[in-house]
């Protein structure tokens, strides 16, 4: 969703300095968690760590929780200034004439997903969204986006994923499906084709136009 459909207004270097920290104040080292790493990647070895310490599930489960609602409170702060990449729009509506299904798959949480798409005036043009606070784990795992296709009503094979990241990418190739590519986050073209991308488009409005002539 962020820089695919919308323009993001999370502060990134905000949202995983305040993860950082508080794993730290829970006695973890800190250059075990560096912050050019993902967030996901972050919490996954925090995770780790705690499960072979011997935390039980139940503390471990608390842990995760508190962090996520460090997460939620900085996606909510600006959120309301969310507005829709060019073409976005376009491109949900070209693919909704054709009878096609939409689903968001994000690693926001979930009351940021949808006032994000509120916001940007694509929340009627979504069908299903899948979210960091569901019960999947987050991509580059396939599962969210497997569960994201049951909601959906469709069979896998009858989807593609669309992203602007290689995490995204990673995870369209661990489920299996096409993956296309956006040139709207910071990830080069290059990078995108070498991480599998079927086709690169510049934005979601030339994937819109893309999508049009196409006959399905």
């Amino acid at each position: 969703m962020d820089d695919t459909l919308v323009m993001s207004t999370v502060n990134y270097g905000k949202f995983k300095s305040l993860v950082i920290d508080r794993i730290v104040s829970r006695g973890e080292d800190r250059a075990s968690y560096g912050p050019m790493e993902t967030v996901v990647r972050i919490i996954s070895r925090y995770e780790s760590r705690l499960r072979d310490s011997g935390v039980s599930e139940r503390e471990i489960r608390s842990r995760l929780s508190e962090l996520d609602r460090i997460m939620d409170e900085v996606e909510l702060e600006r959120v309301s200034e969310t507005v829709a990449i060019e073409g976005a729009g376009a491109l949900l509506r070209t693919l909704r004439e054709r009878g096609a299904k939409i689903g968001v798959l994000t690693r926001g949480c979930h009351r940021y997903a949808e006032a994000a798409l509120r916001a940007s005036g694509l929340d009627g043009l979504v069908d299903a969204v899948e979210s960091r606070n569901s019960d999947s784990k987050p991509k580059p795992d396939p599962e969210s986006y497997l569960r994201l296709v049951d909601a959906l009503g469709v069979r896998k094979e009858e989807t593609v994923f669309v992203g602007d990241h290689l995490i995204d990418a990673q995870c369209a190739s661990n489920a299996g499906v096409p993956f296309i590519g956006v040139l709207t986050g910071d990830v080069p073209e290059d990078d995108l084709v070498r991480g599998g991308s079927v086709r690169v488009f510049r934005d979601a409005g030339q994937l819109a136009q893309w999508f049009d002539e196409l006959a399905f």
